[in-house]
């Protein structure tokens, strides 16, 4: 947590003592999680409905529970994303993480991770539903192991990226990235945050909520 996230949820915390702030378990937003599952491509469904015609053998092999995926992730807390989900903030920012990827290709200038580390880069995008531009610099994200816990390292690293900076304009959408190394006994699965740390985050209560992480892993 930098300095100004902690000064920030300092006072937050502060004025909620002193004043009536919600204990009904707070939350920055929702989940959307994406809906195409990997394998055959919808048309080669079986149709489940009543007119379908299968066989009630084969209603039972394909229909009964025909997408436990979806029903796992409505079980999932709303912070508890996969690459490809996005965090709906309730006040219109939507975060989405699209791909965690090994970088193959360096600059002459850009960091190289040792031989027992693997460098990769988390993309992301973000879009401004709000009514106002907003300020890019209010987001921050983290990157750790998710297999058996470990630190990840930040690599500065040109090709290929672009980091986040100045404002998203109302109604637009933006692609960034933020590159790491992890050591190899680590694995390769990571878990990536994003948090917000702007007046809106504050004057909601939207600190006393979970940070949305996503996990996935690195290809």
């Amino acid at each position: 947590m930098n300095t100004r996230r902690a000064a920030l949820v300092t006072a937050a915390i502060l004025a909620c003592t002193l004043s009536a702030c919600s204990s009904d378990e707070p939350s920055q937003g929702k989940a959307e999680r994406a809906t195409a599952a990997a394998g055959a491509p919808a048309s080669q469904s079986p149709d489940c409905g009543p007119d379908s015609g299968l066989s009630q053998a084969d209603w039972m092999e394909h229909c009964v529970g025909e997408d436990p995926a979806a029903d796992q992730a409505e079980e999932q807390p709303d912070t508890e994303l996969a690459v490809g989900d996005t965090f709906a903030y309730t006040d219109g920012l939507k975060v989405k993480v699209d791909s965690i990827s090994t970088i193959t290709r360096f600059g002459e200038y850009d960091d190289r991770p040792d031989a027992d580390r693997i460098p990769f880069r988390v993309t992301f995008s973000l879009t401004n539903g709000t009514k106002k531009p907003y300020d890019l610099d209010n987001f921050g994200y983290d990157a750790q192991g998710a297999t058996t816990g470990g630190q990840t390292e930040s690599l500065y690293v040109d090709t290929g990226s672009k980091q986040i900076a100045g404002r998203l304009a109302p109604g637009r959408s933006g692609t960034f990235t933020s590159e790491y190394s992890i050591a190899k006994s680590d694995g390769k699965d990571v878990l990536f945050t994003m948090s917000r740390m702007d007046d809106a985050w504050l004057e909601n209560n939207d600190f006393l909520g979970e940070d949305p992480n996503w996990t996935g892993t690195i290809k």
